[in-house]
């Protein structure tokens, strides 16, 4: 909640109560009674705008499209803590069994042509059921991944022979059952692997990475909403476009970082408490 919520509820307000009157169509007017709807909204993580369709003469139209999964992210977080309350001796191997059964099901309902929505209440709640079959395996690799960290070897062959196998799996996705089973089954294992072996490169250190602040999430809270509005005002080159967004979206992630999140995160400026240093004697 500290991680989440902070950045999450200022990015849609800013999103709700700066963008959208500056987008907005003539006669537009916010009240107080929207102004609360909004706020409480997006208190359950709603992702409500008063115009939910604000960039209507975009490609997309949505307000900030990116935020539809941070409601995954959180009940995922809830699921952890699950799984480690309700597993605890045995999540080594529940969790590649239940990885398995997650998949297998999503190939099944892709090959019988189901997408299941569930009744309104509940996609209040969890989102669209549907989506959460994209969600898990990409989630539940990370965590098989930590645990069986002591099994698995860090090979290139095996990565590239992944990739490869990926991008063949995408390629075939849309050809028949057996294409379906293919991309499934293939994709988010070896997405996983690239992403360690990449993280993990005995020649790249990213243990500096963030030693200026966190400034992910920030980025991916303001990203699309800052691309909607260049599309919205510019007619920039594609190339400038993409500078442009990348430029902005980061540093509304400096901002969101050092503004809001780094207070909520034990990051706010108060020096850390230190065990006294324990010298050693000098040598001869």
């Amino acid at each position: 909640m500290r991680r989440i919520y902070p950045g999450y509820l200022v990015a849609t307000s800013v999103c709700a109560f700066l963008v959208t009157p500056l987008f907005a169509p003539p006669g537009f007017t916010l009240d107080a009674i929207e102004a609360a709807r909004t706020i409480g909204a997006n208190l359950l993580l709603a992702n409500h705008f008063p115009i939910p369709h604000l960039f209507a003469a975009n490609p997309v139209h949505a307000v900030n499209g990116a935020l539809w999964s941070i409601r995954f992210e959180f009940l995922c977080y809830i699921g952890v803590a699950l799984i480690g309350i309700v597993a605890l001796p045995a999540r080594r191997f529940v969790l590649p069994l239940l990885y398995a059964l997650i998949v297998l099901t999503w190939c099944w309902l892709d090959i019988t042509g189901r997408k299941p929505g569930g009744p309104e209440w509940l996609r209040e709640w969890i989102g669209w059921p549907y989506s959460w079959f994209h969600v898990l395996p990409n989630f539940l690799a990370g965590m098989i991944v930590y645990h069986w960290r002591d099994r698995l070897p860090r090979s290139t062959p095996l990565m590239l022979g992944g990739v490869a196998a990926a991008f063949l799996g995408f390629h075939l996705g849309g050809h028949g059952p057996a294409g379906i089973v293919a991309a499934h089954l293939l994709a988010p294992p070896a997405m996983a692997y690239a992403l360690f072996w990449f993280a993990f490169h005995p020649r790249i250190d990213l243990s500096r990475a963030a030693r200026f602040g966190d400034f992910s999430y920030g980025t991916y809270l303001y990203a699309f909403p800052i691309q909607q509005m260049l599309v919205a005002k510019t007619t920039l080159p594609f190339a400038l476009f993409v500078l442009l967004s990348m430029v902005l979206a980061l540093t509304a992630g400096v901002a969101s970082w050092w503004l809001v999140e780094r207070h909520f995160l034990g990051h706010g400026g108060r020096p850390a408490r230190h065990e006294p240093e324990k010298k050693e004697a000098p040598a001869d």
